[in-house]
């Protein structure tokens, strides 16, 4: 079944995607034709059109018009053209062509140029309109040292490598000639004569006599000069080895390096060496900063962190006079054969700057001048905020006071039970409590001592625990409807029981936000006498419109009130349908005001009771 549209649909200059025109096999009757109606004749295979004079061509005098089902596009322009040169392979144009049926002139073009005497394959049309003949005179040439003309290359392989910038140097031009076969060379008589090469021969390396120490590459010319190339370090920076056996030169760092500037790295900073490391100590020590040790330990080197037993905190190595013995930062006292340890400890001079990256495998913190992890942290702060016992809220501010210009001090998380309800007058409004409620403060409060206007209502964070009943009103402030216990009206609410009990859902059939209404015309006798809608046809503009005011209320109780005083059109949606079956939705105008006024137009005069609209409230 085919939609049913009652009005126009405007498409507002969207395109028509995959659409398919109405296929019959012979012309609708003239009952049921309208002018500008198309459909396609599937026993002529031809589009079709409703015209308002089907006769053509139109008599002179013209006449009374005959309405009537033509061709698309049969008298409308050109469907056949004959070529009038018959038996040529060009169309003349030199006379009107009358042959184009629809009696549309094509005008005249000439192009009838005179022919020549040549053969017709070497003519050619010349701006004088006339047929020419290439002239026997024109050839192609070699070119000359004084003549223009065409030329061979050498070859087609297409040079792969950029040619160099244009040479200034004097006698560096050379001219284009020809070869024996034709072709186009030029000869480059090009002679180096002012090259040294130098040879890097395999020589040991200089150490030089203190740091920093340095290597040393010989450069011998071909000209029999020598030139010397020397790396250098520098003193607690790089260090340079001259391999005196061999022909390496080693760059490296030293083992501890000192940077003056700031140093930007764009990858990831890992530390290597200097690993923790543990010995026997020698021999007890008392009030002494010299540490001998049972055995070498060859990893410790300056700046390592020294711990164990007896060993004060903050003692590092600062002299390393051997693998065994160390000079230590304070004096320590310990006892013979304790076990030390060595651990390398990073030092920064200045703030670190982690540009808001986080620092992660953070050792807890032991030292009160430890960084701590956030394990540490959350079981530092488990517990922060704590029970201050009841609140009585009978006599406003209430006891204790945490709402005027003398409240109390309060932590983040501290929080009453109320035990006594009341009014709670706050900076910024009046919050009412009851027993069992919790008030939770949600920073720390200092205490007023007088001063100010006190708390806001924001500073905490109050749960209602009771089960009052609710009550409507305002969602806050001091007319703030009441949360609590509800009931539902039978009639448009079902709640379950047992097990799964307390789900609430509406009633199909009662939907206090649906309604329908049928479009007929209580407006006939008295306005809206038995029904909200009003009937209006207009002739001039041939258009039906229902207007029904989704507000009224029958002063007579003849009809029932669809959604009653404040409903507004621009929040109803509707739906037309037939009033009687197959009760098929059709497709009407519906306009809406900015107060409770709907209208639904149809095309043509549309009668009473033949339609009705669903409408929904939202």
């Amino acid at each position: 079944m085919a939609i049913n549209f009652l009005n126009a649909v405007d498409l507002n200059k969207n395109s028509l995607d995959n659409a398919r025109i109405q296929n019959l096999a012979s012309d609708p009757s003239a009952g049921n034709s309208s002018i500008g109606q198309i459909y396609f004749n599937t026993t002529v295979d031809t589009l079709k059109q409703y015209v308002a004079d089907s006769r053509n061509p139109i008599p002179d005098p013209v006449g009374t018009p005959v309405p009537g089902w033509v061709e698309v596009g049969s008298d409308s322009g050109v469907e056949t053209f004959t070529n009038t040169n018959t038996g040529s392979t060009y169309i003349d144009f030199s006379v009107e062509n009358t042959n184009a049926i629809g009696n549309v002139s094509i005008g005249f073009a000439d192009l009838n140029a005179a022919d020549g005497t040549s053969v017709a394959g070497t003519q050619f049309l010349s701006k004088d309109n006339t047929w020419d003949v290439i002239s026997e005179d024109i050839v192609i040439r070699k070119a000359t040292a004084s003549a223009l003309g065409t030329v061979e290359l050498f070859s087609n392989t297409v040079q792969t490598v950029a040619a160099t910038a244009v040479s200034t140097t004097a006698s560096r031009t050379y001219g284009i000639q020809f070869n024996s076969a034709d072709q186009m060379v030029v000869n480059v008589p090009w002679t180096d004569t002012n090259v040294v090469t130098y040879t890097l021969p395999v020589t040991a390396g200089v150490v030089a006599p203190a740091t920093p120490t340095t290597g040393i590459i010989t450069l011998t010319g071909s000209d029999g000069g020598n030139s010397v190339v020397t790396f250098k370090g520098t003193t607690g920076k790089i260090n340079v080895l001259g391999d005196p056996t061999g022909s390496d030169i080693i760059i490296n760092l030293t083992d501890s390096i000192s940077v003056v500037d700031n140093i930007d790295l764009g990858g990831v900073i890992t530390q290597t060496g200097g690993t923790a490391t543990t010995g026997v100590n020698d021999g007890a020590l008392s009030a002494s900063t010299a540490l001998v040790l049972t055995a070498a330990n060859t990893a410790v080197v300056l700046g390592m962190e020294v711990t164990g037993t007896g060993i004060p905190t903050n003692i590092t190595v600062v002299a390393i006079v051997d693998t065994k013995s160390f000079t230590l930062s304070s004096a320590i006292t310990i006892a013979d054969g304790i076990t030390i340890s060595f651990e390398e400890v990073n030092s920064f001079s200045s703030p670190l700057d982690m540009n808001n990256n986080r620092i992660s495998e953070v050792k807890t913190g032991v030292l009160g001048t430890d960084g701590v992890n956030l394990a540490q942290v959350e079981l530092l702060v488990a517990g922060v905020g704590v029970f201050k016992g009841g609140y009585d809220a009978t006599s406003d501010p209430g006891s204790p006071v945490i709402s005027s210009n003398n409240n109390i001090a309060l932590d983040q998380g501290d929080y009453f039970v109320v035990s006594a309800g009341g009014d709670i007058t706050f900076s910024d409004t009046v919050v009412s409590v009851e027993v069992g409620d919790f008030i939770f403060a949600n920073a720390s409060i200092a205490a007023g001592g007088g001063v100010g206007t006190g708390p806001a209502s924001t500073d905490y964070t109050i749960v209602l625990a009771d089960a009052n009943l609710a009550t409507a009103g305002t969602v806050s402030g001091a007319t703030a409807a009441q949360r609590g216990v509800a009931g539902f009206d039978v009639d448009y609410f079902t709640v379950t029981e047992g097990t799964d009990a307390g789900f609430v859902s509406l009633v199909p059939t009662k939907n206090p936000y649906g309604a329908t209404q049928t479009l007929d015309n209580g407006g006939s006798v008295t306005p809206n006498a038995t029904s909200p809608v009003v009937r209006v046809y207009n002739a001039a503009t041939g258009l039906t419109t229902f207007t029904i005011n989704l507000a009224q209320v029958s002063a007579t109780g003849l009809f029932p009130t669809l959604f009653g005083p404040g409903a507004l059109a621009k929040n109803v949606t509707a739906q037309v349908t037939q009033d009687a079956a197959p009760f098929q939705t059709v497709y009407a105008d519906v306009t809406r005001s900015g107060s409770a006024s709907m209208d639904i137009i149809f095309t043509g005069d549309v009668a009473v009771d033949l339609y009705r609209v669903l409408l929904t409230h939202i």
